[in-house]
């Protein structure tokens, strides 16, 4: 069993640190998180406006001044992702490629980002590519533009001033040749573009990148692989998103897909989604929120009942670590089993289940992480009971597969502290 436990490290470790020196997907994954709340509110904001439970959607329609409020709301936060990303992500890759001046990459992103949209030139800038359809535009324009200037900064292609010059006229003159280049070789770019079939480099990359990454990560073998690193990285001690940061991006851009069609009337067209994510992974990575509560509930020695009482909290609202590292359960062989065959089982009956129709899909809207199980598949699935009832067999599943080894390591638990109190006597 250690000669398991050291070839799992052997795999995950340098995994782990191939994927923290890449510093544009950790920036990448900051991005996502720092407009956490412009997806949550905007999700929320969808899903009050077109969800029909009773009697909403008649009140909405006898109250269009209300449903106009949800529709904003929704129309201006995730329904243009995208247009938030590039005003993010450059200016945090540039921080952390230790750039100066790295709020001077945002404008430049931006411009680029809207040079090689198409437009109605004076009137209106379509709003499909600042949506869901251009995420992984933004990140690839948002790479191309931030590299550029540091290229530039490092070979000094600058316009250098003379000594007395206020600082924020100096770094103004720094940029302006990248600044130069961009914005007229964007212009040449997106017109070169706009006489081909693909129309723009949008266009082009949702056909070609986003749209076949998409169907690989969000597939069930895509999914499965994903869960099983995230726990695998978790058992020996790394956080599982760090190590899998592509995953948020995905699950953005899947989310506003199904909010989409879910405002259009529409089917929804991804099993893929947060809700879904959330449901396989309750009480957090390594979905341990079944095993806080049969310990809570079923631990006999002083060690694990006063370990539970302290951990059901953090566990109700999807923090693990007290458990990880309290039973512990990282680099613990005996719990190896258990803890990686939870997230299979989960990933299996969540997919399988909407997959099949068991389960109605979710409709993409994305609540805090810390939301607890249960609640989150009511407020997350198109069939809230659904999503629930999902949520309560897979947490049942969980228990029943913890049940063994929570009796067995109590059992040990329990002989331990009966021997300490016979060796004090």
């Amino acid at each position: 069993m250690d000669t398991l436990m050291e070839k799992i490290s052997s795999f995950v470790e340098p995994l782990a640190e191939w994927v923290h020196k890449m510093t544009f997907l950790n920036a990448m994954a900051e991005a996502l998180q720092v407009l956490l709340p412009i997806t949550v509110i905007g999700s929320f904001a969808c899903l009050f406006a077109f969800i029909d439970v009773g009697g909403w959607q008649a009140f909405l329609g006898a109250n269009p001044m209300i449903l106009m409020v949800f529709m904003n709301a929704q129309s201006w936060t995730l329904s243009i992702i995208a247009f938030y990303t590039v005003l993010v992500l450059p200016y945090l890759y540039a921080k952390r490629l230790g750039m100066n001046e790295p709020l001077a990459c945002v404008p430049l992103t931006v411009a680029s980002f809207l040079l090689l949209t198409p437009t109605e030139l004076y009137t209106a800038i379509p709003s499909a590519w600042l949506g869901h359809s251009g995420m992984f535009s933004a990140f690839i324009i948002s790479y191309l533009v931030v590299r550029f200037v540091k290229l530039c900064q490092d070979h000094n292609v600058t316009i250098k001033m003379p000594q007395g010059v206020p600082h924020y006229i100096e770094a103004t003159f720094a940029v302006l040749i990248p600044a130069f280049i961009l914005v007229f070789g964007c212009s040449l770019i997106g017109q070169a573009l706009a006489a081909t079939p693909y129309e723009s480099i949008h266009q082009l990359i949702y056909t070609f990148i986003q749209t076949p990454l998409s169907g690989l990560g969000t597939s069930f073998f895509g999914l499965l692989v994903t869960e099983l690193v995230m726990t695998l990285a978790m058992f020996c001690g790394i956080h599982g998103s760090s190590v899998v940061p592509f995953m948020d991006a995905l699950a953005t851009a899947a989310n506003e897909q199904n909010m989409a069609a879910m405002a259009a009337g529409s089917a929804l067209p991804n099993i893929y989604t947060t809700g879904l994510l959330n449901s396989i992974q309750m009480g957090g990575i390594g979905a341990t929120l079944g095993l806080g509560i049969l310990l809570f509930f079923l631990a006999k020695s002083k060690r694990y009942k006063q370990l539970s009482r302290v951990a059901i909290v953090p566990q109700i609202f999807n923090i693990g670590e007290p458990l990880l590292f309290g039973i512990p359960i990282m680099l613990n062989p005996l719990l190896f089993i258990p803890y990686m065959l939870g997230v299979i089982a989960n990933t299996c009956i969540a997919y399988g289940s909407v997959a099949i129709g068991l389960c109605a899909r979710f409709t993409g809207v994305n609540p805090s992480w810390t939301m607890p199980g249960i609640l989150q598949g009511i407020l997350t699935c198109s069939v809230p009971w659904q999503g629930a009832v999902l949520q309560i067999v897979i947490l049942a599943v969980d228990m029943l597969i913890w049940y063994p080894f929570v009796k067995m390591i109590d059992k040990q638990a329990v002989e331990e502290e009966n021997s300490a109190v016979s060796e004090a006597a």
